[in-house]
């Protein structure tokens, strides 16, 4: 998927308020619904590929706990 895509996919159910997420779902999603944010005009996002790996171990982290 695409930085768009996720971020599109994210907000689709980030912003459906009938929804009630368990801690680790929402911090997940909550860091996934905005991607795709430029940093600047050099095409760069403001949350690199390395942060966003990071997430993911963070995430694995915290779904073992």
């Amino acid at each position: 998927m695409t930085r768009d895509e996720v971020d599109r996919w994210a907000g689709r159910w980030v912003t459906v308020d009938k929804l009630d997420w368990d801690d680790v779902s929402w911090w997940a999603l909550s860091l996934l619904y905005g991607i795709d944010l430029p940093a600047d005009e050099s095409g760069g996002y403001l949350h690199d590929d390395e942060q966003v790996h990071a997430w993911l171990a963070e995430l694995r982290k915290r779904r073992t706990m």
